[in-house]
């Protein structure tokens, strides 16, 4: 009886040592994919690129505005709008990599358009300082004719710079304008009159060089939701009336200036019968 509880023993002790050679294998290999996974850990990660544009004391910086183009993008992007900050970061890395240059328009209220063409490099982050130039102040007085256009709603007006010049700056197609908000926002009275205090953009540089068209609109937006409404379009005089329906850029503007709204997705009430209630034929969008 003794051969036999022998063999099962030795039995026994071969397989226990054959499990421990594994386990003990197995600790080896996951001890070496830790101690791999530990030093890679403890590299750096890939430094980030990005400009820091630097803003002057007094300019606000949730109103500060920027419209960017990396090399070799088709599109580029905006700055996200931040309260109280001093400068704008912005992230150069293309396709995981650093990107070769930057453009820009930056605008600030009070100030000067100003571009920004700066070649970049893997090895550095540079800092750009936007440097106010001011400008004065004009207003122009309006007179909303046609109101049943906007079909009952409340509405605040606001002006934007279309610089249809920057899309060949940028590099980009012309369907892609670029638009600057200007001014402060008015509020038309029950009679349709309305003073927008804007920049006098015809002592800007770069809006009133002869290779760089723009103009001015103004625009209508719902007083609660903030939807776009309209676009107010010259009616009279019709000689500071642009090509695409907005204000050429001039250093004065008429005593008043009458605009019909031109309206986008309009609200169509309809009569008793369920026919839907339209504006006159002749409409400002026709233009």
């Amino acid at each position: 009886m003794a051969t036999p509880t022998a063999n099962v023993i030795a039995g026994r002790y071969r397989a226990a040592t054959v499990r421990e050679r594994g386990l003990c294998r197995l600790a080896t290999f996951f001890s070496t994919l830790l101690l791999v996974v530990a030093i890679c850990s403890a590299q750096p990660p890939s430094r980030p690129h990005y400009i820091e544009i630097k803003l002057p004391p007094g300019v606000p910086s949730e109103s500060f505005f920027i419209r960017y183009v990396l090399a070799g993008e088709d599109f580029g992007g905006w700055g996200q709008s931040l309260t109280g900050v001093s400068s704008y970061i912005i992230s150069t890395t293309l396709d995981g990599g650093p990107a070769t240059g930057i453009k820009a328009i930056l605008y600030a209220p009070g100030c000067a358009i100003q571009t920004l063409d700066l070649p970049l490099s893997g090895s550095t982050n540079p800092q750009y300082s936007f440097d106010c130039r001011p400008l004065p102040t004009i207003s122009i007085a309006g007179a909303l004719i046609r109101i049943d256009r906007l079909y009952g709603r409340e509405v605040k007006l606001y002006a934007r710079y279309m610089a249809r010049w920057a899309q060949a700056f940028l590099g980009l197609d012309d369907s892609f304008v670029t638009a600057i908000p200007v001014g402060d926002v008015a509020y038309p009275s029950a009679d349709g009159r309305f003073h927008l205090a804007i920049p006098d953009l015809s002592q800007d540089p770069l809006a009133t060089a002869p290779d760089h068209p723009g103009e001015l609109q103004i625009w209508a937006k719902d007083k609660t939701s903030d939807a776009i409404v309209a676009q107010l379009v010259p009616a009279s005089p019709l000689l500071i009336k642009a090509r695409m329906g907005g204000l050429k850029v001039q250093k004065e503007y008429p005593a008043e200036v009458v605009f019909s709204p031109c309206v986008s997705n309009p609200h169509q009430p309809h009569d008793k019968i369920g026919f839907a209630i339209r504006p006159d034929v002749r409409d400002p969008c026709d233009r």
